[in-house]
């Protein structure tokens, strides 16, 4: 009995006299999970600040001009069972978001896919080698540039009007424009949204400053 009441006292005496081998472990640990979660966070903010701002560097908008069809006195669009002509043009409008992203667009399509290979039906494109070169570069002011006029029947127009818009640079690139028929998904609207929310606060820090 004696021996058993003495045991777990020298058991604590041995641990004391052979100290583990590796005393700093958890602060070693701690700080190497320190430095990872730095890393990562500062990834994480790169990769984000490159999505909203270096990114294409710009955002493309546009709408459409219709000729040919009086929505004041028809109270609405053109749907399938209408008949005669109208005139489709979309009107591009390219906000640059990094001064430092030249982009020159070389032509405004109207088509169902970027993909070169598959575009899908091609309703217009119109190139713009004529228009002055600051006119279509982007880095600067809005650009406001006039895709390819569409004749069409009117029953058409809702097929078309809903049909993606896209801007091809000059080094082959295609950027699709956010139209009324093609509203911003996925990361786009990501972007879109971040964007926005960094417009409203700088407004609102100049405003207050001036």
């Amino acid at each position: 009995m004696v021996y058993s009441l003495k045991m777990p006292y020298d058991i604590a005496a041995m641990f004391q006299a052979n100290p583990s081998p590796f005393p700093f472990w958890e602060e070693t640990f701690s700080i190497l999970l320190g430095d990872v979660l730095a890393t990562v966070v500062i990834l994480g903010a790169s990769v984000l600040w490159f999505i909203v701002m270096k990114h294409p560097g710009f955002r493309v908008g546009a709408n459409w001009t219709y000729i040919g069809w009086d929505s004041e006195k028809m109270q609405r669009l053109p749907i399938e069972s209408d008949v005669g002509e109208l005139t489709l043009i979309p009107n591009i409008a390219i906000t640059s978001r990094d001064m430092s992203a030249k982009k020159i667009i070389a032509a405004v399509w109207v088509r169902e896919r970027a993909d070169v290979s598959n575009p899908g039906t091609i309703y217009g494109v119109h190139h713009l080698q004529h228009t002055p070169l600051e006119e279509r570069t982007t880095g600067g002011d809005i650009l406001r540039l006039m895709g390819p006029r569409i004749v069409c029947p009117a029953s058409k127009f809702q097929q078309i009007f809903n049909c993606p818009i896209y801007i091809q640079t000059s080094d082959g690139e295609f950027y699709k424009a956010t139209s009324p028929g093609n509203l911003p998904e996925g990361i786009v609207k990501l972007r879109y949204n971040i964007q926005s929310f960094l417009d409203t606060v700088k407004r609102r820090i100049l405003s207050k400053l001036s």
